[in-house]
């Protein structure tokens, strides 16, 4: 019994470690990809246009700075607070993320739609002339 509690806790410890490793990886990468879109937000904001959407990478690229900052938290100190929040962060994000991506379908398809109604009206409206 007590053999089996040690295997677990080395299988825990390598385990754990591996994670670490992975995350501190990451994080680099996290920040500069959440630094790039803080900064494309702000280019966006100077259009008119632009303004509209510019809060979107701007609030992205907050959250993927926050996950950095908490994966390195954890690669630091091996927290398990930290890991959980790195992932809320996470969560955060592929939620909006997603939630962007369904409206970029609809409207895309919506977007077709239009368009073949335009050229179907097109070609009627050159038939009669």
């Amino acid at each position: 019994m007590e053999q089996t509690t040690t295997m677990a806790a080395t299988l825990d410890s390598a385990a754990t470690e591996q994670i670490r490793g992975h995350v501190k990886d990451t994080q680099g990468w996290m920040k500069f990809v959440g630094i790039v879109a803080i900064i494309s937000g702000a280019l966006y904001a100077l259009t008119i246009v632009g303004i509209i959407v510019a809060w979107l990478p701007i609030w992205l690229g907050v959250l993927m700075y926050q996950a950095a900052s908490k994966a390195a938290d954890y690669a630091d100190r091996a927290n398990p607070a930290d890991l959980v929040e790195y992932h809320s962060k996470l969560k955060t994000l592929f939620t909006i993320m997603g939630i962007l991506m369904i409206i970029m379908l609809v409207l895309m398809v919506v977007g077709v739609i239009i368009g073949i109604i335009v050229a179907i009206a097109g070609g009627f409206a050159a038939m009669n002339y």
